[in-house]
């Protein structure tokens, strides 16, 4: 079992609500142990969307983090390209531009937080963000010689229930986190504050999609609620 007081957790989130989405209950769980949790949001910015709004803005979707940070108690979170030149256009930035904000060139870089677990999203996600984001967060998180570089000891990719529309494998997860039934609540809760993205049955982004991918997993690893991730990295 993996000990999460004196744990610091970076979460790479090409947008707000994946950190929730995708490690939510984790960070109810880091927090509970008296881990650490910080998220770096790659984009905000305006959108576009299939809901009965059709359109959330840029500040709305920055004071929906502000009351979501709030309400898990995030240690801290950075937007590393904010503005819609960027929002939704993450395949279009250089590689190297990525893999450096995420590496060292924003104030929640890896080189700077230092942290001991990192997560991002799974590269093959059909949403176009997600894939850069999880190319460039590999990248990021290469072995290299302690001397010159920092390297966390666990590195792990976070699903969505969206990952499995997809034109690759499927998500076959390697590592499973136990939730309560108290923490799957607030990861929902969570998500319920993210308003202009909340949806409800027969979508990825519902709360019923979430408790029952959680049951799912649970299931899956022998526990009744549970997050599931990929492993790249465990270094004991």
């Amino acid at each position: 079992m993996l000990a999460l007081k004196g744990q610091k957790l970076l979460i790479i989130a090409p947008h707000p609500d994946d950190e929730v989405i995708g490690c939510g209950g984790l960070i109810a769980k880091m927090k509970d142990a008296g881990g650490k949790v910080y998220v770096l949001f790659l984009t905000v910015g305006d959108t576009k969307d299939f809901s009965s709004n059709g359109f959330s803005s840029k500040r709305e979707r920055i004071r929906e983090i502000e009351a979501v940070s709030k309400y898990l108690n995030l240690d801290d979170y950075s937007i590393a390209f904010g503005g819609n030149s960027h929002h939704l256009r993450l395949d279009q930035e250089a590689q190297l531009e990525l893999i450096s904000a995420i590496e060292r060139g924003s104030p929640l870089s890896i080189e700077k937080l230092q942290p001991t677990i990192v997560m991002f999203p799974l590269a093959t996600n059909y949403n176009q963000d997600h894939r850069a984001a999880g190319q460039a967060a590999f990248a990021a998180c290469r072995p290299a010689s302690r001397q010159y570089k920092y390297q966390p000891q666990m590195v792990f990719s976070y699903e969505v229930a969206a990952d499995q529309w997809n034109l690759e494998k499927l998500f076959t997860p390697n590592f499973f986190a136990t939730l309560s039934t108290r923490q799957l609540k607030k990861k929902i809760a969570a998500l319920k504050l993210y308003k202009s993205q909340l949806r409800q049955r027969a979508n990825p982004r519902s709360p019923k999609a979430l408790h029952s991918l959680a049951t799912l997993r649970g299931a899956q690893s022998g526990s009744n609620l549970a997050e599931a991730f990929y492993c790249h990295r465990f270094l004991a």
